[in-house]
């Protein structure tokens, strides 16, 4: 940071004292506090000032971020969400494998943070601090801009009902970057998502789009479902094969164009993912010249692997040089929550290959070691039908959307 910089934050910064001391400090007409003094227990509803005071340094950091991080209480050791700008200037989360961020929401929220103005200076004391939302598990946001930062916990939002200019819901906030740490009523709610994925862009990928922009589509060459093994029966996995050009292949072709996530986090050790369902597509290229051995471009593999739970979590693995890096590599970073109904129609339709197998109906069954006859034959179009139906009847999930999606048990902000 040059020296003007400093200078210029330094003064900044001091503005912004200036206005909160002055609500302090102040005469007791400018109605910043009750009747009782700045140190006395907070009434619920109490009236704050019709006077809103600009702070400069939380304006200017809000207009120049560069990067913002988010803890679910001030004594979290580290972020809990990170982002930063990607050389083009667009959001990304940097603690998730720089997934895409939703523009509109960190926009949405550094607006907030740029238009906040302050309505009152609020009492410190442990029972204003519990009334206020701002005892000791509340989030803190703190966003760095070009040359200074800003560190606020977010408590709740006043009850007290307004009118006027004045009548958007506001946010009490602790300044933690300040001295002494000061307590204040906003004029802005600033919010956060609750889970992780809240500020993440939905589509994980569309994979129609992805294989046509790859210098052509190539054939879809072998489909394979792996169902987890039962727990009395067998400790072996079982694969069922799909023919390439069947009606279920193109359902599930379909199904991931898009596939969307509810939520997002790390992934975990390898040893501790056990998937209740696996679904794996294989894609070649003709070779480009007569009797030429298939080479590594030749080839692209999806695998997708989805746990159990009400609200499954699912991996997401793309091999093969065809595909876009960077995808290839924040998918390898994460493990994404999807509906589980999706989960539950890949079961369905393992359950019904196993149960139809047979000449007849042109199905081979067989360990993934097999190999050779996974790839044969088809299932008919009724017993696929069918499948589906019970599927999707049998666990249902009303797709989320991005703004209202569920949070998952242990990733929520508030914990």
């Amino acid at each position: 940071m040059s020296r003007f910089n400093r200078a210029g934050w330094a003064l900044t910064a001091l503005a912004s004292l200036l206005a909160i001391g002055a609500l302090t400090l102040g005469p007791r007409e400018s109605g910043s506090f009750s009747d009782a003094g700045p140190g006395a227990p907070l009434q619920e509803g109490e009236a704050s000032s019709a006077i809103l005071t600009p702070l400069p340094a939380l304006s200017h950091v809000a207009a120049t971020a560069q990067r913002i991080g988010i803890r679910r209480h001030p004594d979290e050791a580290q972020d809990w969400l990170s982002l930063t700008r990607d050389p083009k200037g667009d959001w990304q989360l940097a603690s998730l494998g720089n997934w895409p961020a939703r523009q509109d929401k960190v926009t949405g929220l550094l607006h907030q943070l740029n238009e906040a103005r302050l309505r009152t200076r609020k009492p410190a004391t442990d029972q204003a601090l519990q009334a206020l939302g701002l005892a000791g598990q509340s989030p803190v946001v703190n966003v760095t801009g070009s040359d200074g930062e800003v560190s606020l916990q977010l408590g709740g939002t006043p009850s007290a009902a307004r009118s006027g200019a004045d009548a958007l819901p506001g946010r009490y906030v602790r300044w933690l970057s300040l001295p002494d740490s000061p307590v204040l009523e906003l004029s802005r709610d600033i919010g956060l998502p609750d889970w992780r994925g809240g500020l993440a862009a939905s589509e994980v990928l569309d994979l129609s789009a992805l294989l046509h922009e790859r210098q052509g589509p190539p054939a879809l060459s072998r489909v394979e479902v792996r169902l987890a093994p039962h727990p009395q029966a067998s400790h072996t996995p079982h694969t069922r094969g799909l023919a390439p050009d069947s009606a279920a292949a193109e359902a599930l072709m379909a199904a991931l164009s898009p596939l969307n996530q509810n939520d997002l986090r790390l992934r975990v050790a390898q040893a501790d993912w056990q998937p209740a369902v696996t679904l794996t597509l294989n894609w070649s290229h003709a070779a480009r010249q007569y009797r030429q051995p298939p080479s590594r471009d030749d080839h692209l593999q999806l695998t997708l692997s989805i746990a159990s739970g009400s609200k499954p979590w699912a991996r997401l693995t793309l091999e093969g040089t065809r595909w876009p890096a960077a995808l290839v590599r924040r998918l390898a970073a994460v493990e994404i929550q999807v509906n589980g109904a999706l989960r539950e129609r890949l079961i369905g339709l393992g359950k019904v290959i196993e149960t139809h197998t047979g000449p007849h109906l042109g199905v081979s069954a067989g360990s993934a070691e097999a190999g050779g006859g996974l790839e044969a034959g088809r299932l008919s179009p009724t017993a696929i039908q069918a499948a589906l139906q019970a599927a999707s009847q049998a666990s249902e999930e009303v797709a989320s959307t991005a703004d209202d999606r569920p949070a998952a048990q242990g990733e929520t902000l508030g914990e």
